[in-house]
């Protein structure tokens, strides 16, 4: 399935959820390809690599990781209810081990041609990552109808990035917080 096709979802509250998270990931990708195609650039000219490690390392610890922790805590374990996603889930989860170590390769070896190899490492593997989660991921827990994705990610700035739910759903939510929609 590519990210353009359709994913069942139980309600409007998920469909909302599951774009903002895909919206999300679209801007983790476009800005991890910037900052490492910096590095190698600065590796290919021959130019100071200090800046653009410093500022790949900056963005990799505040921004990825923690949306890796995130969906580690929320995203993962609903997607593993599904006894046909576990192994996904399970493969999912050591890839974010490679990506945490590709992050300390980046800001801490010594070699500045082998922090802009394991900046292109990771941009290659966070791209592959990324279609799993959007491409398998999330259809598997936004069609399950005994999990509200929605729920599940409302509030967290590490999977939606500024992408507020309760502001996509008409009317907000009445008396109470969350991302169902209820007006």
């Amino acid at each position: 399935m590519s990210i353009e096709e359709v994913v069942m979802v139980t309600t409007e509250a998920d469909s909302a959820a599951v774009a903002a998270i895909r919206t999300h990931h679209a801007q983790l990708a476009a800005r991890v390809a910037e900052l490492t195609d910096a590095l190698v650039a600065a590796v290919a000219e021959n130019s100071d690599t200090a800046a653009a490690r410093a500022d790949a390392a900056r963005f990799l610890r505040d921004e990825l990781l923690p949306h890796a922790r995130a969906e580690e805590a929320t995203l993962y374990p609903a997607a593993a209810r599904d006894d046909a996603a576990r192994l996904l889930v399970e493969s999912m989860l050591a890839e974010h081990h490679v990506i945490g170590d590709l992050v300390d390769r980046i800001e801490n070896d010594p070699s500045p041609f082998a922090a802009a190899a394991a900046g292109y490492a990771l941009r290659v593997m966070f791209d592959a990552h990324l279609a799993n989660e959007n491409d398998r991921i999330l259809p598997v827990v936004a069609a399950d109808p005994t999990v509200s994705l929605a729920a599940v990610t409302e509030g967290m700035h590490e999977l939606l990035g500024d992408h507020d739910l309760r502001s996509a759903q008409p009317g907000g939510c009445s008396g109470h917080r969350c991302a169902c929609g209820e007006a």
